[in-house]
């Protein structure tokens, strides 16, 4: 965020920039919720919103963006920008999420989030500067650079358009604390259920067997269609419950047991 201010410092914008940094993300979206409800200007007046969560760890050329079906003109906005850097993207459609740009789309506005998808030291302390992929996190910046130029040499504002997704109701978990240790796939939303990445070493996950390219269908009982499915099934737990999970491996249907322990 630093780098693209200093960039439109130097080149300014016709259309205001506003540089906002969130709190309370994942207690609730509570600090992009409350921007949203005391804007410093009219909603109205917002052309879109772009949110960068998590784009220091760019693997294989490989970017996710959500919100691609939030305004028309958005895949061939992207398409273009994307001309000289030529990264993999992954688009997906849907404006709602787990992340700040749901408070945005959730009041009819445009968003783009920029995503480099999850890893093995996702909230650990061993996720630690000397990991990130500076070269490819400019590389973000530049594509996220080319589409907000875009967006301010259009004279027209970019089309909304409403999904047909639910809000992720993160305000209602009241057991975040829970911890699996498993990481979601979140460049697969075309599968029926959640796909993982991966497993933390030593974690609940993995003592119960679950490893990379499994398919979670179901949690404690509950379907699991994606990750939102997943989310709130897990943390309708608490540290130290017994649950029975449900994947997919090669095709077969698996039963595991996992005690769910405590994150941190």
């Amino acid at each position: 965020m630093l780098e693209l201010a200093r960039l439109f410092s130097l080149h300014p914008t016709r259309r205001s920039l506003l540089f906002a940094n969130f709190s309370g993300e994942e207690l609730g979206l509570l600090g992009s919720q409350y921007l949203v409800e005391h804007a410093p200007l009219p909603l109205d007046s917002m052309v879109a919103m772009l949110n960068f969560d998590m784009v220091g760890r760019l693997r294989g050329d490989s970017l996710v963006v959500y919100g691609v079906a939030t305004a028309r003109e958005f895949p061939a906005l992207l398409d273009s920008a994307n001309v000289p850097l030529r990264l993999a993207i992954r688009g997906l459609g849907d404006g709602f999420g787990p992340s700040d740009h749901s408070s945005f789309f959730a009041r009819s506005i445009p968003v783009l989030h920029f995503f480099t998808n999850l890893h093995d030291d996702y909230h650990r302390a061993s996720d630690d500067a000397a990991k990130l992929n500076a070269a490819g996190e400019a590389r973000v910046i530049m594509l996220a650079e080319r589409v907000i130029r875009a967006l301010d040499a259009s004279d027209a504002r970019p089309t909304f358009l409403r999904g047909v997704a639910a809000p992720l109701a993160t305000g209602a978990r009241s057991n975040t604390g829970v911890y699996l240790g498993s990481i979601p796939d979140m460049s697969a939303p075309d599968v029926a259920g959640l796909r993982l990445t991966g497993v933390r070493a030593g974690s609940p996950a993995d003592s119960a067997g679950l490893r990379a390219g499994d398919i979670v269908v179901e949690l404690g009982g509950v379907a699991v269609t994606d990750l939102q499915t997943y989310s709130d099934a897990l943390y309708a737990h608490s540290p130290g419950d017994e649950v029975r999970i449900v994947i997919l491996r090669g095709g077969a249907r698996m039963n595991v047991t996992v005690k769910l322990g405590k994150r941190g």
